[in-house]
């Protein structure tokens, strides 16, 4: 029963059956246990006042439960309903007893008798909640289940992807170095943006091979893309990128993190602008995570009128599975827009095919070798 959530029609008919089945047997025990001239009015009362009562009890401590704390661990809200018990319970039998004594003069037990409308409702309690946690237990062991399939699922259809994109990737980087070759003298910009490109689609190559790369390759692919943007934009754009400590070049991360939210940055902060603009990329550390920011000074937006495209839903999708963390995005039309994250920090040695980069990209993005 997804206690947690919502409440469909099915499964209030099922507690419903819960609250029929148990106030049913109780009836008729009652029943066969009093005199006769008792047995109508007292059985039926279990019926149609005991158990309805129990119910309208049940719906607080319920919505307290599986609602207000519903992020609590199982022990918490177990000991949450150990402290509700007695509430629940006295609450039920000063209610019942008004009840009968206003409306039906009397019928609910006297003296020590009274005691056992403290212990069978408090059995009912314990039975009913237990019944509860069980169902949701087993209701969210499912949800799991289906996501743990689709993930499954989705690095099958990714992997297949990767495979697809490999295939021949030789193929690929030949083509880029006959095409660098051919490129007459005078015009070295052009093999340079050929040899960026050739870096990109080597970096992409690398991300689908590995969970975890360096902060350095990370900047140094976001470099060689920005530097293809200003070949495109010219003087419109520039850009900066901050490392406060030069540890945090070997960070580890996922691949692919920040080019996202650049291309966002260049998109829809920078395009629309005939003057276009500036990116600053900052890394810092902030006690034990490492916090990155893409920040740029174009057109901004409004954030609750702004529906983000794939590029930032995945990257909020893959922080949240991740790291449990969250994109924060700030924005305000004509003042620019900043993205921020950050996650636990874990450090590499430097590989030497990080250290393999040409020094062009390098000193103009300042990252070192």
């Amino acid at each position: 029963m997804n206690f947690g959530r919502n409440w469909p029609w099915r499964e209030l008919l099922l507690v419903a059956g819960l609250y029929l089945v148990f106030g049913g047997f109780y009836m008729l025990a009652i029943y066969y246990s009093s005199p006769p001239e008792y047995r109508g009015t007292l059985s039926y009362r279990i019926l149609y006042l005991d158990y309805p009562l129990k119910a309208l009890y049940t719906l607080p401590v319920w919505y307290l439960t599986f609602r207000v704390f519903a992020r609590w661990s199982l022990l918490s809200k177990v000991a949450l309903n150990v402290v509700l018990l007695p509430v629940w319970v006295k609450g039920w039998q000063w209610t019942y007893y008004w009840l009968c004594d206003t409306f039906f003069g009397g019928g609910h037990l006297v003296g020590s008798g009274e005691w056992w409308d403290v212990y069978i409702p408090a059995l009912f309690y314990v039975l009913q909640f237990g019944i509860f946690h069980s169902w949701t237990y087993y209701q969210d062991l499912r949800v799991a289940e289906v996501a743990r399939a689709e993930a499954s699922r989705m690095a099958l259809h990714s992997e297949l992807s990767a495979l697809k994109a490999q295939l021949n990737p030789h193929f690929l980087y030949n083509a880029f170095n006959t095409i660098s070759a051919s490129t007459g003298p005078g015009q070295e910009r052009t093999r340079d943006m050929i040899a960026q490109l050739s870096d990109l689609f080597r970096y992409q190559l690398r991300a689908n091979r590995e969970n975890q790369l360096p902060l350095r390759s990370e900047l140094q692919f976001v470099t060689d893309y920005l530097a293809l943007e200003r070949a495109r934009f010219g003087d419109r754009l520039t850009y900066e990128i901050s490392v406060g400590d030069p540890k945090l070049y070997d960070a580890l991360l996922p691949p692919l993190l920040l080019q996202p939210l650049v291309e966002n940055a260049v998109r829809h902060g920078l395009l629309p602008l005939m003057e276009g603009g500036s990116i600053r990329i900052t890394a810092r550390m902030e006690s034990d995570r490492l916090s990155l920011s893409v920040t740029d000074d174009g057109a901004g937006f409004i954030l609750e009128e702004v529906s983000y495209g794939y590029g930032i839903q995945n990257t909020r999708r893959r922080l949240a599975l991740l790291f449990d963390a969250d994109l924060i995005i700030s924005s305000s039309p004509g003042r620019g827009t900043t993205c921020t994250f950050s996650i636990p920090i874990a450090h590499a040695p430097q590989s030497s095919r990080d250290r393999r980069r040409s020094a062009r990209p390098q000193a103009a993005a300042g990252i070192p070798e």
